[in-house]
């Protein structure tokens, strides 16, 4: 059983990465300010081209971390824990929900960063733009994002063992950076991973927005099935949990 106490401290030193994270990305952009308070940091900081919530950091630069995130926060499989449950499927679905929780908590830390962040070095424009509300749709499309590649992580791990799931997931990741930057592909989980960008240059819909949810609900309900049969077709025996 992995430590509570554990969990908060690895938690606060995530949230503490990401702070240096933003920081580093963003000193330029807060020395402008400095000399120009009317100056939109907002946008600037928000950019998904480059930068903090870059897609390329959103789905290369911080999956490392994710995937290790995972192997902390989630508990690790043995062959006498299907003695202990039910059946594989209850074994499953808590590995599920752990798999949604952790997703929630890595989104949820590197946006909290992002929204206070924006608070308290652009307050005007945060207010204006209600950035809250961006901020929480963002939040429920990166979670969804991650929750279907932490799926797909355990998916890979079923049938093979923990540094051939994290190398293919990686790659799988890297594979769709590329297909947003080089070949535009919209209909993607790159396109949805920061939203708070083509909201603030562009504007979209609300149904626009509803769109968006449901597509990376669909995936992720998607990675749920295709890991209910992975999980039935697993052997415990075989060392595949080496954890």
């Amino acid at each position: 059983m992995k430590s509570k106490q554990k969990k908060v401290y690895i938690t606060l030193l995530l949230c503490f990465l990401f702070g240096c994270l933003w920081m580093t990305y963003n000193i330029h952009y807060l020395k402008i300010k400095q000399l120009d308070p009317a100056y939109p940091l907002i946008i600037d900081v928000s950019a998904s081209v480059e930068g903090y919530l870059s897609v390329k950091n959103l789905l290369i630069t911080y999956m490392i971390p994710l995937l290790l995130f995972y192997r902390f926060f989630i508990e690790d499989e043995h062959p006498h824990m299907i003695v202990r449950l039910n059946s594989r499927i209850e074994l499953y679905r808590r590995r599920t929900i752990q798999v949604f929780i952790s997703s929630f908590i890595f989104a949820f830390s590197i946006l909290l960063i992002h929204f206070t962040a924006v608070y308290l070095f652009d307050r005007f424009h945060f207010i204006s733009s209600d950035f809250w509300k961006l901020s929480l749709l963002n939040l429920a499309l990166l979670t969804c994002i991650y929750f279907s590649i932490g799926l797909l992580y355990y998916f890979i791990f079923d049938y093979s063992n923990t540094i051939m799931a994290m190398a293919a997931t990686f790659c799988i990741c890297f594979l769709l950076y590329v297909l947003k930057s080089q070949l535009n592909l919209a209909w993607g989980p790159a396109s949805d991973a920061n939203i708070i960008d083509p909201f603030l240059s562009s504007g979209i819909s609300e149904y626009q927005s509803l769109i968006l949810l449901g597509k990376e609900l669909t995936l992720s309900f998607v990675m749920v099935l295709l890991g209910l049969f992975a999980i039935e077709k697993k052997d415990f025996m075989a060392g595949a949990s080496d954890d």
